[in-house]
């Protein structure tokens, strides 16, 4: 008969991982064996089936975060095992967990909150403070094992793939926010979605068909347009931004001159966020959410611009968890689905992330998986 002490005796106490020691290309991600942290009393150990590379992962490794202080959080450690997104087994739990069990299908939560932090109590708990989250100040999912307290996780329906619940919580958790409670769209809305072949712009473009609004996506590459419209669908206008003026003519005239009802921007470019200014319509909203602006300075509005449009320009970090456990009903119900463009090991972390920072034709996202 095993015991309670023989079944922790055979529990991994090492995990291969990668970690960023040095700031700089994709080669600075090295594959190495790490230590595990003994299980917490409210911890639970999970193998990890898939970890996504993300926008995110490729600004930390290259040194953009560097220096960045957001209010009330820690700053950005190195070196940093990175990884925010991930889907495992729970493999096996601390003393005092009540919420998950062995064999337990999950998936990490990307914008955890703290219950206590006045933020939260205002509603808004992604901007809590007094936590550390996984991959930013706390040791991310780029792991075979990670051990983090079980209100890390949420549980995964056993019909649900995992790789699709790995990669659901960033991208549509925050576009939920987005598009519910920062644009405030209503049905029948125009949407302009810049940088829309990324995870979140295919995230927000779903979410907004599944509310009933018309969307017009951008690419700035023509060799991904016939990509965007096979995983959008038809009904899904695409516009090449190569050449911005007759980019901006083109959603014109598919508005009938009247711009779009709600811009929002993931293309980090200067240029693409001023051109979803220069569409959008009288008393419009423009949400910039790329998290950074190429090339870096002011935003290119002026006090006249915002006078004239009577436009209403909103902020975003992140999701709520209100908006992670709608999505993930969402994604039960089969009613999202994300592209899969390519799965890596664990071990050629630095293929995906060189994949992911040059590939121009790829829609979709990129896995790494520990156990391949």
């Amino acid at each position: 008969m095993t015991t309670q002490k023989d079944r922790v005796a055979l529990l991994p106490t090492s995990t291969a991982a990668v970690w960023v020691h040095e700031h700089g290309g994709p080669e600075q991600l090295v594959h190495e064996q790490r230590p595990l942290p003994a299980l917490g009393l409210t911890d639970v150990l999970v193998s990890v089936d898939n970890a996504a590379v993300s926008g995110w992962d490729l600004k930390y490794r290259r040194g953009l975060q560097a220096g960045t202080k957001l209010p009330g959080r820690n700053p950005f450690p190195m070196p940093q095992q990175l990884g925010r997104e991930a889907a495992g087994t729970v493999v096996a739990t601390g003393p005092e967990t009540q919420l998950l069990h062995p064999g337990d299908r999950v998936v990490a939560v990307v914008h955890p909150e703290n219950p206590y932090a006045p933020e939260t109590y205002r509603g808004l708990g992604n901007l809590s403070t007094g936590i550390a989250i996984p991959g930013h100040q706390a040791l991310g999912a780029y792991a075979e094992y990670v051990v983090r307290d079980e209100r890390l996780f949420l549980p995964v329906p056993d019909h649900v793939d995992l790789e699709q619940a790995g990669v659901t919580l960033w991208p549509y958790g925050t576009s939920h926010r987005v598009l519910r409670d920062r644009l405030r769209v209503t049905a029948g809305d125009t949407l302009l979605v810049t940088g829309a072949a990324g995870p979140m712009g295919l995230a927000t473009i779903q979410l907004a068909r599944i509310f009933g609004l018309r969307v017009i996506a951008t690419t700035r590459y023509a060799g991904r347009a016939d990509s965007l419209r096979a995983t959008c669908g038809t009904d899904v206008e695409v516009v090449v931004t190569e050449d911005l003026g007759a980019a901006a003519e083109a959603v014109r005239d598919l508005t009938d001159g009247q711009g779009v009802d709600h811009a929002v921007d993931y293309s980090t470019s200067r240029d693409l966020l001023r051109f979803a200014l220069d569409v959008i319509r009288l008393g419009g909203r423009l949400c910039p959410a790329a998290g950074e602006q190429n090339p870096p300075g002011p935003m290119p509005f002026t006090v006249f611009d915002l006078t004239r449009l009577e436009v209403d320009i909103v902020g975003v970090r992140g999701a709520r968890h209100d908006d992670a456990v709608r999505v993930l009903a969402l994604l039960a119900d089969g009613r999202l689905q994300s592209p899969i463009a390519a799965r890596f090991p664990l071990s050629k972390a630095a293929e995906a992330h060189e994949l992911m920072e040059h590939g121009t034709d790829v829609v979709g996202r990129i896995l790494l998986k520990p156990g391949a």
